[in-house]
């Protein structure tokens, strides 16, 4: 075992012992509006950091016709976009995924962020473990995603995603998670 992953099981075991981290899934108008302060922060923060794929539409994602398609995907009643918090006392991030039940129970995972100073402390794999139980409880059997930048990849190998040779429309690798039955 090397250095490295014992420090970062030290620091899951350390941050699961120390915090009460929860999912909440964002539901009332006040959570939603805190939502797009959130979002923002990360869309900031990806626009300087992704490298993976088609040039960043920064300005897509701050549009009202990229939060109206979130927010009919968010509402509707066959496969609901899903919007879950993680705090801790505090907010600390989000995560944003729809499971495809008629696409054979396939859970897309479409955001996750972890606020900077929470990051290299174990609380984003244990976010990402809790999310996961979270979306099996629901049926989900797989869950694929696109890392839109080489740290991104070392975090999702980190907890069981293999690359796949499937590709999105802007030609980026997906990456999956297939859960045991």
């Amino acid at each position: 075992m090397s250095y490295r992953r014992i420090v970062v099981e030290r620091n899951i075991m350390e941050a699961s012992m120390s915090n009460n981290l929860e999912l909440s899934i964002v539901e009332k108008e006040s959570d939603v509006t805190t939502f797009w302060k959130l979002f923002n922060n990360y869309i900031n923060e990806l626009s300087l950091n992704a490298s993976i794929g088609d040039e960043f539409d920064r300005d897509y994602f701050y549009s009202d016709e990229y939060r109206d398609a979130i927010e009919e995907l968010r509402i509707r009643d066959i496969n609901p976009l899903r919007i879950c918090f993680i705090q801790e006392e505090a907010m600390i991030g989000f995560l944003m995924y729809i499971t495809y039940f008629d696409e054979g129970r396939k859970c897309f995972l479409m955001e996750y962020y972890i606020e900077p100073k929470y990051r290299n402390q174990g609380y984003g794999k244990l976010a990402y473990l809790k999310a996961e139980q979270f979306v099996r409880n629901e049926g989900a059997l797989f869950i694929e995603l696109t890392p839109t930048n080489e740290a991104n990849e070392r975090f999702w190998s980190s907890v069981g995603f293999e690359k796949s040779t499937d590709v999105d429309e802007d030609n980026k690798h997906y990456y999956r998670k297939s859960f045991e039955i």
